[in-house]
């Protein structure tokens, strides 16, 4: 009965596609304009210094220096091991790939005795936040920063509570290796941004066609969109009452961002478990936003701002953006060819 859901499922969206295709053409194109100008003017700039730098600062192991006082701090309250609390803290910096990023890169730690590690190593990063809801929605970037602390502290709430009854664990002896500051890091990060960035923006294209498709048979719902790709928030009414519902559908992530879960850690960790978790995490964010929202005062602002959202073509020139996914494409092309023939490397 599950399996022929599934596979009925599966034949409706194809044939739902594939008309909206086809008989509404010239919509879909649009659509899937504007899917890529988000991944060119948003997605791109918002996401890839902090990959690049939470890759390096991973790699080079120059967090167990930066990040050692947070550390001692709250290993008695979180119950981490040092390799784990760089990768959470790594995660609220980074945005929502990296957490499972760096899981995927780092697979003894995935299973280093805390399967539901990714449960609340996953929060946007405040670069994405403040450009899509503070600036993109409200014309404030302090919008976007109450949203952005909504979710943190929901994750270190998550995290808390998660590992409550686990005994505190020693870290491995990573902690005792040399710092790797070489040329080789600095570059390899650079590339695991970049190679990251493609598919991250492949699946916000493909959701992009899916929404189209909803339009076409009638669906208009701006949440639904916004819980199906999260750059879509930028599309509601600039509200402040509804910071907290927005601080909710990023913590959640939307359906775009959990996606690409299984293939960046490669399926160990079960998919399941962290959807069920994110539900908890977007009720913590929603509350902790309404007992933000005093201290950011942002209802005189909003009034009084032209408001709207951000037109792609107000954001500059796409060079950059395009010329970094060509080099992404590139470089998950030769790192494919490599490992396939290991022998053609000099």
């Amino acid at each position: 009965m599950k399996k022929t859901l599934k596979v009925t499922t599966a034949i409706a969206l194809i044939i739902l596609l594939l008309s909206a295709l086809i008989f509404d053409a010239k919509d879909m194109t649009g659509t899937i304009i504007v899917s890529i100008e988000t991944c060119l003017y948003t997605i791109i700039p918002a996401l890839f210094g902090f990959m690049a730098i939470s890759s390096y600062l991973l790699k080079s192991g120059l967090y167990r220096i930066i990040f050692k006082p947070l550390f001692l701090l709250l290993r008695p309250i979180i119950k981490l091991t040092e390799e784990e609390f760089g990768i959470f803290l790594l995660s609220l910096f980074g945005g929502y790939p990296v957490g499972a990023k760096l899981l995927a890169d780092k697979p003894q730690t995935v299973g280093h005795g805390n399967p539901t590690l990714l449960a609340f190593c996953y929060c946007p990063s405040p670069g994405f936040v403040i450009s899509v809801a503070g600036i993109g929605l409200f014309s404030n970037p302090r919008a976007g920063l109450a949203v952005y602390l909504s979710n943190v502290l929901a994750c270190v709430l998550l995290a808390f509570f998660l590992n409550l009854k686990n005994p505190a664990r020693r870290s491995s002896g990573a902690h005792n290796a040399p710092l790797q500051l070489t040329q080789e890091t600095f570059t390899s990060s650079i590339i695991s941004a970049s190679s990251a960035l493609f598919p991250v923006c492949a699946v916000i294209v493909a959701f992009g066609v899916i929404g189209g498709a909803l339009s076409f048979i009638g669906i208009e719902s701006t949440i639904l969109f916004a819980f199906l790709e999260i750059s879509n928030v930028s599309a509601l009414t600039p509200n402040p009452a509804l910071l907290p519902l927005i601080a909710a559908l990023f913590s959640f992530g939307g359906l775009c961002i959990i996606m690409q879960i299984p293939a960046l850690t490669k399926g160990k960790v079960p998919l399941r478990k962290f959807f069920l978790w994110r539900i908890p995490a977007a009720v913590m964010s929603a509350l902790i936003c309404r007992l933000l929202l005093p201290f950011f005062d942002l209802t005189a602002y909003v009034t009084a701002s032209t408001g709207g959202i951000i037109k792609p073509t107000q954001a500059g020139n796409p060079v950059a953006s395009v010329c970094l996914l060509i080099m992404a494409v590139i470089l998950v092309r030769t790192a494919g060819e490599e490992s396939q023939n290991p022998q053609a490397t000099p």
